[in-house]
């Protein structure tokens, strides 16, 4: 979009830049910090190597148009609360085999509960078609395929769809074509999913995708009058909400700074994760015409691997861009301190 400036570092943590344009039109430039942790017994510990992702990748890498969001790019400007993701796979304590299993995300004043059934399928019963019980299972992955949701085409060239969850199963334009097939395996417990029918909230804990409900809602709007009026610009309808990555009910508002409690249960074979967020501070700062200027950075992004005992966690600031664009001299990054 435009020369990066020069950025100096003095951190261990991934440090990168996301140029941007505002709604006005005036540059600006995203300054990403981001450290990967593990989680241990008793304390968490720094790990190098948390690449800062540059696009969407999904968890089906062959056909990657139709799966859900495994990681979500890190490159956005701001968000307006911090995204609380999990990425890995519900799993039976001590390597058992369980048919069914209630997972558990507590993060500060988050807390959420799904779910989560070995597989089964669709089949028709006396009272139309049902749900047959779980099999047993040791692992189950938490991605939103697995979850109510699906779009289908019926005869009639209609586009049935679960706007939440396109990439879903239930939902099909002709419900005798789910006899046999995959049924749910994520729920949550108020709502399960026992027929095929009626409706029910896609329950899940990863990213949602960009054209999904509701995200594409705070897109804006990209029509005729956007690319005669705004095109390269935002629409002027659009949300900042547009760039949060997790479900509206993991989305902390106000932000998390660090040091809040996390409770994650049936996502690891060793049993329950317990620890705090780590506490890191850092200092984004930028020389423009020979004066430095603070930039404080936020905690918007935390995506949790309990399989893997790991965790990610970005902060965010923003720096706007003079003109001429060499005014900005550099930019500056370095940890204030650290638990």
């Amino acid at each position: 979009m435009f020369p990066p400036p020069d950025l100096r570092t003095r951190t261990e943590a991934t440090v990168d830049l996301a140029p941007a344009l505002e709604m006005d039109g005036s540059l600006w430039v995203g300054v990403v910090v981001k450290q990967r942790f593990y989680v241990g017994r008793r304390r968490t510990e720094r790990l190098r190597g948390a690449d800062i992702a540059r696009t969407d990748l999904p968890w089906d890498e062959e056909e990657p148009e139709t799966s859900s969001i495994k990681t979500p790019s890190d490159m956005v400007l701001r968000k307006p609360g911090t995204d609380v993701l999990v990425v890995g796979a519900a799993c039976a304590p001590g390597g058992k085999m369980v048919k069914t299993l209630d997972v558990l995300v507590q993060v500060g004043p988050l807390e959420k509960m799904l779910r989560v059934h070995g597989p089964r399928v669709f089949y028709r019963g006396t009272i139309g078609l049902s749900v047959t019980p779980a099999e047993a299972f040791e692992s189950v992955p938490l991605k939103w395929e697995l979850a109510w949701g699906g779009s289908d085409t019926g005869e009639d060239g209609k586009l049935r769809e679960e706007p939440r969850n396109p990439v879903g199963r239930g939902v099909a334009a002709d419900p005798k074509t789910l006899v046999h097939k995959p049924a749910p395996q994520i729920e949550t417990p108020d709502d399960p999913v026992t027929s095929a029918r009626g409706a029910h909230a896609p329950a899940g804990l990863g990213a949602i995708g960009r054209h999904w409900v509701p995200r594409r809602g705070w897109a804006g709007t990209y029509d005729e009058t956007w690319k005669k009026t705004r095109m390269p610009l935002p629409p002027v309808d659009q949300d900042p909400r547009f760039h949060q990555a997790a479900p509206p009910d993991q989305v902390v508002a106000g932000y998390l700074a660090g040091g809040e409690p996390v409770r994650l249960g049936g996502l690891h074979a060793d049993g329950p994760l317990i620890f705090e967020l780590p506490r890191m501070s850092f200092y984004v700062g930028a020389r423009i015409d020979g004066t430095m200027t603070e930039h404080p950075p936020r905690l918007d992004t935390v995506v949790l691997m309990p399989n893997e005992r790991t965790l990610d966690m970005v902060w965010r600031s923003q720096v706007r861009v003079p003109r001429p664009l060499h005014r900005l001299e550099h930019i500056q990054v370095h940890e204030r301190r650290r638990a």
